[in-house]
């Protein structure tokens, strides 16, 4: 099930990026549980807008990679970091190329997982992951709004366990797995307008008129409930694999 991103790339940092939380929350992940290092010749997969290559190629070599035009467009003029159009399925590099390939929110992306870690293992010495947990995952009044999108996600997420038996089962002989919390709150009205432009990626693969009265039950119940400030409270997992 794959969502359309030339659509969504014009609008896919409105509705996403935050350098603050990039910075200090999914860096941080990177570095702290994946190892990532000052220096390392990085491969970002799955890179969409370069939002995480332009914060990586602060200290390091990024080569960021994209299926999608539309959003390897957008990442231009971001910073000084290569860009490649590409599929994960079939990386257009040699052996060791890399020190790390990162890989953010990508992985429910993927059509093939073991077939894209072993191509990320065959090119990268080491691995370094963010996903979300679907055995824990909560999305609070969205679950309201939009009774489809677990059940979506649910068939999009790889388990835990499973990502971790793909990653060994690729060559990656060392893994480790950390949750983390996201917590931050933001007006209720940015929070309205990250729902209009569809900021978790499965609102793309609701059906329309789900979406439009999910959007309305928002509207309305946003303000009521959470007055003008929007609580964000998510569990993350991030991983990190060496060969």
């Amino acid at each position: 099930m794959a969502v359309d991103y030339s659509r969504l790339a014009a609008d896919y940092d409105a509705a996403r990026a935050d350098e603050a939380v990039d910075r200090d929350f999914w860096l941080r992940g990177l570095v702290e549980v994946g190892g990532v290092r000052p220096g390392d010749r990085i491969l970002d997969v799955g890179a969409g807008t370069g939002r995480f290559a332009r914060l990586l190629a602060g200290s390091s070599r990024v080569l960021a990679l994209d299926a999608s035009r539309a959003m390897m467009e957008a990442s231009r003029g971001k910073g000084p970091f290569d860009r490649v159009l590409g599929d994960a399925h079939a990386l257009p590099f040699r052996r060791d190329a890399f020190d790390v390939a990162v890989l953010v929110m990508v992985v429910h992306q993927l059509a093939d997982l073991p077939r894209v870690l072993g191509e990320v293992a065959r090119v990268a010495r080491r691995a370094a992951l963010a996903t979300t947990d679907i055995a824990t995952r909560q999305l609070g009044i969205l679950e309201e709004a939009f009774p489809s999108l677990l059940r979506i996600d649910r068939r999009r997420f790889p388990p835990i366990d499973r990502l971790v038996s793909a990653l060994e089962a690729a060559g990656f002989s060392q893994v480790t797995v950390e949750e983390r919390r996201l917590r931050r709150t933001i007006p209720t009205s940015a929070q309205l307008e990250r729902v209009r432009r569809k900021y978790v990626s499965t609102l793309d693969l609701i059906p329309p008129a789900e979406f439009r009265a999910g959007l309305e039950f928002l509207e309305r119940e946003l303000p009521r409930r959470c007055g003008e400030a929007y609580e964000i409270d998510g569990g993350f997992t991030f991983v990190g694999a060496s060969r």
